[in-house]
C-alpha cells in the first residue's frame, strides 16, 4: 500500500511541475492602492485611517508608509493619523517576495471651518 501511495504522490508531483503556457496563467498585474477613511471631525485635526490594498504581489510583502505628517510606518494598516490644517501627501511603497516594488499616493486635505485658521 505504501508503494501505491508513493506512486500517486510522484505522479501528482510530476503533473504539478509541468510547464504552464502563458495563455492559461491568470496572475493579476501587481498593483498597490491606498484606502483612506476620514473620521467625523468638524474641524482640524482630522483623523484618517489608512490601509494598503495589494493585488498580484507575491508574499512576503514589505510596507513602507511616509504618512505626510513626519511619521512613517512599516505595517499594512498603520494607526489612525491626525492631520492639522493643510495638505499632506501620503506615499506607500510595497515590495514583494520577488523584489517587485509598487507605489501609491494620496493627498490628505484638512481645511479650517471658520476664523481663517
Amino acid at each position: 500500500m505504501k508503494r501505491i501511495t508513493l506512486a500517486v504522490l510522484l505522479l501528482s508531483g510530476c503533473a504539478a511541475s509541468a510547464p504552464v503556457s502563458q495563455a492559461t496563467r491568470t496572475h493579476d498585474e501587481p498593483s498597490v492602492s491606498i484606502i483612506a477613511t476620514y473620521g467625523h471631525a468638524t474641524s482640524p485635526p482630522v483623523i484618517v485611517s489608512l490601509q494598503a490594498k495589494t493585488t498580484g504581489m507575491t508574499p512576503p510583502l514589505k510596507f513602507h508608509w511616509s504618512l505626510g505628517n513626519g511619521r512613517e510606518s512599516l505595517v499594512a494598516q498603520p494607526l489612525p493619523q491626525a492631520y492639522g490644517v493643510g495638505r499632506y501627501d501620503v506615499v506607500l511603497t510595497v515590495t514583494d517576495g520577488e523584489g517587485r516594488t509598487k507605489r501609491a499616493s494620496v493627498a490628505i486635505d484638512s481645511k479650517s471651518h471658520g476664523c481663517g485658521f
